[in-house]
Formats: structure tokens, C-alpha cells, sequence
């Protein structure tokens, strides 16, 4: 397959070209970029760093849950006595200490949902860093096939302006009409135009991947002109990769512990419809202490229909959570055969357009003969000229698509950038 831009017009106009195996040989590392660069940028996203925040705002929630909300309680009065027969004033006072208690398996309860809230709070960083690395391979992408459409506008105006000079001189010598002149110059304005174009496309796409990833720089294949050989379908049965795809989701793991995280929530707010009694001692002095009072106190609050309703609504909450999952399943298993569907059909678009640019580089050689024989006037030609430059460009972009395609697939199979710690 060959991926070289505009070789049969270059070689009209100075006699040499590039061959595609020369092309395919060259190293195809430069289609992506490092792996330390990207986890750096990755590291160093304001997303990734919020849902950090997050994480530690959550592990912190979390130990207070596990630690529980009840706290001890010091309570002091202070009261004068007054007896009329005989006529005497006392001070007298109490000092309680109190606590409420966490009974019916409520601590075992608040250390899982802490567990469960933690697990959560991991997952939401990690699904963080997935989803960044997506958003670096679509702007990475982009940036390559912006560069592709201008390196082949740069061969096609290279190529018009040899071929323009060369009419003029023929025209000079009467060998070419002075219409066969003014569409030459013509054609030439034309590509330097869409050179502009595409040179400003590709100017915008870097200055948005520099301007949100700092550090990744240019990719080497944007000003290159050739691209490296397909890469080959995943391996493995397709429902075996479906399933990795999905369990391996972080949108998956994130629902999961969700679904968990409502589920002992469901089971934590069941079990406070059992109230739990505050327990405390009293030390109370009457009579200027003359009479010292030790005792004992117990306060149980009497349950209602709000605790009932919690536990209602809690339990809803849980099955809610559950259908949450499902639904990101399901979604998931459609998008991995979007992705490989896509892949397939842009890896035989890809085929097509290579067999096409082929046909149409023949047809351009027999074009250019007939032209440098006199056979044929530039009327002819340039219609073929660009054909043969849009076909190209199509196969140049439908390989492009096929890199982007299969590096987004191996992406969420985990086959490449894999952050997780």
C-alpha cells in the first residue's frame, strides 16, 4: 500500500518520487505520543486533580464514618436550695456524663459503607485518568490528520508551482497555448490557498492540544509524508473482548461500587429504625453536700414513621443504583461493538481507498505522458491531477482513521496508557 502525497505530479515536474515500501518501512512510533509524556499530562490535568481532591474529601468522610457520630457528653448543673423551717440556703449541683451507644451491628455497618465510600472515591481518580487519556488520544488525533492535510496541500502547491513554471517556459518556446499558462497559474493560486487553509487548521489543532496538555509537543507524524502499515485487528473472540471491555470499564467498577456503597447505605439507615439508648452517669450533691447521689441514666429515643421512611427511601436508592449498573453495562457492551465495527469498516475503507489512489495514480501517469507527448492540453490534466490529489489525501486520512480507531480501542481494553496504581 502506498501512502506517499501527490509522487506522480512530483515526479512530472522533477523527475523523482518515493516509493511506499520505502514508505512503510519507516518506524511507526511516532503516531502516538510517549508513554512518560502522556502519564505526565495525565498526572497534571486540572480533572484528574480535582477528582483527587475528591478522593481525599471522600477517605476523610469516610473515616468519620467509621469512626461514628457519637460523642461523649458532659453535662453540668448548678441550683440553690432554699428550706424555710429553719430558715437555710444550700448549694447543690449534678455532673453527668453521657454517651450514646451503637448497638445492633451499627459499627461492623459504618466500617463497610466507609470501605465502600473509599473504594468509590479510588475508582472516581482512576475513571478520571481514563477519561483524560481519551481526551489526549482525540486532540493527538486530530493534530495528525489537520498535519496530514496540510503536508498533502503542501506536495499539491509544490507540485502546481513546478508545473506552472514548466508551462511558462514551454509557452515561451510556443509549445503551450497562453490559456494552458493562465490555468496553470490558476491551478497554483488555487493549492497555495488551500496550503493557507490547511496550514492554519493544523496551527489551531496544536495550539489546543499544547494549550490543555502542556508537555505532549508535536506529533512526529503530522509533518512526515508517510504513514506506518495498519495495524491488525484485536486478538481474541469477540465476546471475550466484549467482556474484558466491560469489566475492565472504570464506568463499570465506579457503578459497581456505587451500587455496593447504596447497598450498605440501605442496609446502615434499616438498622437505625432500631434506636440506640444514650447511656450515662450522674454524681448529684444536695444539701451543700450533705447528701451525694450516684446514679445511672439511660435515654431511649422511641422510633417513628421518619425512620421508617429513610429506610424506604434508602432501599429505593439501592435499586435505583442497581439499574444504574445495568444500564452502564449493557451501554458499555453496544460502545466496544460501535468501536470494533468501526475499526473493521475503517480498516476495509482504508483498503478501498488504497486500491483507488492506486488506480488513480495510474491514471495519472498515462495522463502525464499524453500531456509531455502533446497529445493532451492541460485542460485534460489538471482534472486528473486532482483527482489523483484528493484520492490520496482520502487513503492518507483513512489510515489516520485507523490508527485513531485501533489506538482507542486497545485504550479502553487497557492495552495502552494503563494509569492505574
Amino acid at each position: 500500500m502506498r501512502f506517499d502525497m501527490f509522487r506522480c505530479t512530483l515526479a512530472m515536474a522533477c523527475g523523482m518520487g518515493v516509493s511506499s515500501a520505502m514508505a512503510q518501512s519507516q518506524s511507526a512510533a511516532g503516531y502516538l505520543p510517549g508513554e512518560a509524556e502522556v502519564r505526565e499530562a495525565v498526572s497534571r490535568s486540572p480533572d484528574v486533580m480535582t477528582a483527587e481532591s475528591r478522593r481525599d474529601a471522600t477517605l476523610a468522610r469516610a473515616d468519620g464514618i467509621r469512626a461514628g457520630t457519637a460523642e461523649t457528653v458532659i453535662r453540668a448543673t448548678g441550683q440553690g436550695r432554699q428550706v424555710r423551717d429553719p430558715s437555710d440556703r444550700y448549694a447543690e449541683g449534678q455532673i453527668t456524663v453521657e454517651r450514646p451507644l451503637r448497638l445492633w451491628g451499627k459499627a461492623g455497618a459504618d466500617g463497610r459503607l466507609a470501605d465502600a465510600a473509599a473504594e468509590v472515591g479510588q475508582l472516581t481518580v482512576k475513571d478520571a485518568r481514563h477519561e483524560v487519556s481519551r481526551q489526549i488520544l482525540a486532540l493527538w488525533f486530530a493534530t495528525v490528520r489537520a498535519g496530514q492535510a496540510r503536508v498533502a496541500a503542501q506536495n499539491n502547491a509544490r507540485a502546481a508551482a513546478e508545473l506552472s513554471a514548466l508551462t511558462a517556459r514551454r509557452v515561451q518556446v510556443g509549445d503551450a497555448s497562453r490559456l494552458d499558462g493562465e490555468l496553470a497559474a490558476s491551478d497554483h493560486a488555487r493549492l497555495q490557498a488551500a496550503l493557507a487553509m490547511a496550514t492554519g487548521t493544523e496551527q489551531a489543532a496544536l495550539a489546543e492540544l499544547q494549550a490543555r496538555f502542556p508537555g505532549l509537543g508535536r506529533p512526529g507524524l503530522a509533518a512526515e509524508a508517510w504513514l506506518p502499515p495498519l495495524p491488525p485487528l484485536p486478538q481474541g473472540p469477540l465476546e471475550q473482548l466484549r467482556a474484558q471491555y466491560v469489566q475492565d470499564s472504570h464506568e463499570y467498577k465506579l457503578a459497581m461500587a456505587e451500587e455496593v456503597q447504596s447497598q450498605h447505605q440501605a442496609k446502615r439507615v434499616d438498622l437505625e429504625r432500631r434506636p440506640d439508648p444514650t447511656v450515662g452517669m450522674f454524681v448529684t450533691v444536695e444539701r451543700g453536700g450533705a447528701e451525694r447521689i450516684l446514679g445511672v441514666s439511660v435515654a431511649m429515643p422511641l422510633g417513628s414513621a421518619h425512620r421508617r421512611s429513610a429506610a424506604a427511601a434508602a432501599a429505593a436508592d439501592a435499586d435505583a443504583a442497581a439499574r444504574r449498573r445495568l444500564g452502564i453495562e449493557r451501554r458499555l457492551g453496544a460502545e466496544f461493538d460501535v468501536l470494533y465495527r468501526n475499526l473493521e469498516g475503517r480498516r476495509a475503507a482504508a483498503q478501498a481507498q488504497a486500491d483507488a489512489a492506486a488506480l488513480q495514480q495510474t491514471t495519472a501517469d498515462r495522463a502525464t505522458r499524453a500531456y509531455r507527448a502533446g497529445e493532451t492540453g492541460l485542460v485534460e490534466l489538471i482534472p486528473v491531477r486532482r483527482g489523483l490529489a484528493d484520492a490520496l489525501l482520502a487513503e492518507r486520512l483513512a489510515a489516520v482513521d485507523v490508527l485513531e480507531a485501533d489506538s482507542r480501542l486497545k485504550l479502553d481494553l487497557h492495552r495502552m496508557w494503563d494509569f492505574d496504581e
